[in-house]
């Protein structure tokens, strides 16, 4: 691979591996580092992402990976409540209290999603990849992928109401 096709092929990938890499890591800085050094680690591995048949998935792979890697490293450190807030770009000060529980309520209900259902919908709704994009990540095929997508919207959805239905009759539904 040449320094052209690198420049046209893999570059173009940061601008969608920003918001995944940014999401797990949660720090901005940390996130432009592993960015830099993902780029550099495909650099270097170019041969063999040349022979790859399916290159947009073999870099999300790697750059989810090597943002797991990196999390490991750092495990002590803990975020800090300001910061899980910055996704909402507004400062902690200027969200309301029922936003936060509301965040928080639905940031659970996608964790305690089985894996694939929780991969797709942040893959989908949060990361911002397109149906064909999460094909090659999954190896799914589309109609799969929309209903995965779906069911995990489905249960995010009865989750939060599940709490908030509680929360106005004081009992389980």
């Amino acid at each position: 691979m040449t320094t052209e096709e690198f420049k046209n092929k893999v570059i173009p990938f940061s601008r969608k591996l920003y918001p995944m890499l940014f999401r797990i890591l949660g720090n901005e800085e940390e996130t432009r580092d592993a960015l830099q050094d993902l780029m550099v680690k495909l650099w270097n591995k170019r041969k063999e992402l040349d022979e790859c048949t399916n290159q947009s998935a073999y870099i999300v792979t790697m750059a989810r990976n090597y943002s797991f890697d990196l999390l490991k490293k750092k495990r002590p450190e803990r975020i800090q409540e300001a910061d899980r807030y910055k996704i909402l770009n507004l400062e902690a000060d200027e969200v309301s209290q029922e936003t936060k529980e509301k965040f928080e309520c639905v940031h659970r209900a996608i964790c305690n999603l089985p894996e694939k259902y929780r991969t797709v919908l942040q893959l989908r709704d949060i990361d911002g990849f397109s149906f064909e994009e999460i094909k090659e990540i999954t190896g799914d095929e589309v109609p799969n992928i929309r209903v995965i997508l779906s069911r995990a919207r489905q249960k995010v959805k009865e989750e939060v109401e599940k709490i908030y239905d509680y929360d106005k009759t004081k009992q389980f539904v």
